[in-house]
C-alpha cells in the first residue's frame, strides 16, 4: 500500500497523463516532487530492468570492453558508497559500482547483476534506456511542462539496492554535485523498476524544500550529505512505488533513500534534465552560487574528499 503524503494536497498520481495539466505543474513549483503509480508498461519495465543484468554479462570482466578497479571504488575506503568494485567502459563514459559488502566475482555474473550499486551513463547502451530517456511521449510532455521547450538531457543513472543490506543515500540535494549557471531549472526523473518500499529504500522527499535554497553538505562515513542542522526527518515523506511509477523532483529538493534491509532488490532508473535556460558553468561560477551565508560552498567538494582517502 502507498503511504499517504503529509500534505494539504496530495501529489502522488494513478496515472502519468498524456500532458500534466496547470494544477500538477503549481503543485510541482510549490512541493518540489510529483508521483506517479503508473508511467511505464510492464513491458518497458521488464525490458529495462532485464537490461541491467544483460550489461552486466557484457562488461563485467571482459577485459577488452572495460577496465575494473578491484576490491575498492572511485573512492578507496574513504565512504561507504565509495568502497565497491568499479567497472569502467574502455570506449565511453559508461561505468557500474558493485554494492561495497560483496565480493565480484567473474563465475557468477547474474547474481553480480543483483549486487550493483550505481550505473551511470548509460542511455546509448540499449535501445530501451534511450527510448525512456530521450523519446518517451509522456514523459517528454511532462518534462517540457516543468522545464519548457528545448530541455535536454543531463544525466543518467541506474540506481540500485540489493536485499539485505544495499547501502543508504543520505539527505542531499542533487545541484549540490552539478555544475551549472542556475538553480530553477534542473530536475530529475526516478522510475521503480521494482516495488519500491520504506523497507527496501524507496525514495524520500521533504516537500517544499526546494524552496530554501542551497544547504550545507559534508563528506561523512557514508557519503555527500545534509549536515543534520539542514534537515528534520520528521518533515519527510516516503514515496512508495511499484515497478513502472514515476517521480519528477526539483533539483534542489532534498532527497534520500534510506538503507535496504528486506530480503527484496529495488532497482530505479534515474535521468536528469535542464532546461534551455540552463547552461553547464565554470567551477568557479557555480560554486559562487552554491553557497552560504558567508560566500563559501557548501555543495559536495571532491577535493576534500580525495585528500582523506
Amino acid at each position: 500500500m502507498l503511504c499517504a503524503m503529509n500534505t494539504k494536497t496530495s501529489a502522488l498520481y494513478s496515472i502519468l497523463p498524456e500532458r500534466p495539466d496547470a494544477t500538477m505543474v503549481e503543485r510541482y513549483r510549490e512541493e518540489g516532487y510529483l508521483a506517479f503509480r503508473e508511467a511505464l508498461t510492464p513491458q518497458e519495465v521488464k525490458e529495462a530492468s532485464e537490461g541491467i543484468n544483460e550489461l552486466v554479462r557484457k562488461y563485467a570482466f571482459n577485459e577488452e570492453r572495460t577496465e575494473h578497479v578491484g576490491g575498492v571504488g572511485t573512492y578507496g575506503k574513504a565512504i561507504k558508497n565509495g568502497r565497491g568494485m568499479l567497472f569502467k567502459s574502455r570506449t565511453s563514459d559508461f561505468h557500474f559500482q558493485v554494492e561495497g559488502t560483496y565480493e565480484a566475482r567473474p563465475d557468477r555474473l547474474d547474481e553480480l547483476a543483483d549486487n550493483i550499486r550505481k550505473f551511470q551513463s548509460y542511455t546509448k547502451e540499449l535501445p530501451i534506456y534511450d527510448y525512456l530517456a530521450h523519446r518517451h511521449p509522456r514523459l517528454n510532455a511532462l518534462l517540457e511542462g516543468v522545464l519548457g521547450k528545448e530541455f535536454q538531457p543531463y544525466s543518467s543513472m541506474a540506481l540500485c539496492k540489493p536485499a539485505h543490506g544495499g547501502a543508504e543515500k543520505p539527505w542531499h540535494q542533487d545541484l549540490a554535485y552539478f555544475s551549472v549557471n542556475r538553480f530553477d531549472g534542473i530536475c530529475g526523473v526516478w522510475i521503480a523498476l521494482d516495488h519500491a518500499t520504506v523497507a527496501n529504500g524507496c525514495m524520500h522527499v521533504i516537500p517544499g524544500g526546494h524552496l530554501s535554497g542551497p544547504r550545507r553538505h559534508e563528506w561523512s562515513k557514508v557519503d555527500c550529505e545534509i549536515t543534520t542542522k539542514e534537515i528534520n526527518p520528521d518533515d519527510a515523506v516516503p514515496i512508495e512505488l511499484p515497478p513502472g511509477g514515476l517521480m519528477i523532483f526539483h533539483g534542489m529538493l532534498p532527497h534520500e533513500t534510506p538503507v535496504n534491509n528486506s530480503g527484496l532488490r529495488r532497482r530505479a532508473l534515474q535521468f536528469h534534465y535542464r532546461s534551455a535556460a540552463t547552461q553547464l558553468a565554470p567551477q568557479e561560477e557555480y560554486r559562487s552560487k552554491f553557497a552560504g551565508p558567508d560566500g563559501l560552498f557548501i555543495g559536495c567538494d571532491y577535493s576534500k574528499l580525495e585528500k582523506s582517502s
